[in-house]
């Protein structure tokens, strides 16, 4: 099993969608497909996704998406800057708008309490808020929100990484969510190893990209 860093994930990410024309928005529609793969839609029925507005929350909105279509109830939050928001978690954010489906953000203390009656009434909370790209401990509204899923759901599946571990260490960045499942994507997180809870799905990368990447020892 080939095990990366945080950085050389990202630098594989990039080689795959740079240096081989793979638009992210297939890797990204990838992810929701193999997330989906791992979820039992026959005891699941009603889901709350609550996504940041970078990459992995876009996988989040499309992961929404197909439950959507698949006739489930889903609840999306979006937590951050809208207007911070990466091009792959945009388009997924505005098809999800063409279709008349209803974002709630988050954007307050005052919007906690729909979100916690959401978990609430949910069979899954689907955490998509960070990726493997946060180094500083989580704080602020972000700190209110894990603890509200890790309080309030009755399971927990977390989108490539639990939000709040540092992807390199498998450390707690001052709070995490606690998840019953990881799915994560294309090759295992060196802070990730540790964990007894994570399914690996492959996305779509080719192995020579990877090993091109890893050749040049990014950590």
């Amino acid at each position: 099993m080939i095990v990366v860093t945080g950085n050389q994930m990202k630098a594989i990410d990039n080689y795959c969608i740079e240096r081989l024309g793979i638009p992210g928005i297939v890797l990204m529609e990838n992810a929701a497909l193999k997330v989906i793969k791992n979820i039992d839609l026959d005891k699941f029925k009603s889901f709350t996704i609550v996504c940041g507005v970078g990459n992995n929350g876009g996988d989040g909105l499309a992961v929404g998406r197909h439950l959507i279509v698949e006739g489930k109830t889903v609840n999306i939050f979006v937590i951050g800057r809208l207007n911070k928001g990466s091009r792959d978690f945009n388009i997924n954010y505005n098809i999800l708008k063409n279709m008349k489906v209803r974002i709630k953000q988050i954007e307050k203390e005052d919007d906690l309490e729909e979100l916690i009656n959401s978990i609430k009434n949910s069979d899954m909370t689907i955490d998509a808020i960070f990726g493997t790209g946060l180094t500083r401990d989580v704080g602020g509204l972000y700190r209110h929100v894990i603890s509200i899923i890790n309080e309030h759901s009755k399971y927990i599946l977390s989108v490539d990484i639990p939000s709040g571990i540092d992807s390199d260490t498998g450390k707690e960045l001052g709070i995490s969510v606690k998840a019953n499942k990881v799915v994560s994507f294309q090759l295992m997180k060196k802070g990730l190893v540790d964990f007894d809870n994570v399914v690996l799905e492959p996305i779509g990368m080719p192995r020579m990209a990877i090993e091109e990447v890893l050749k040049r020892s990014i950590v």
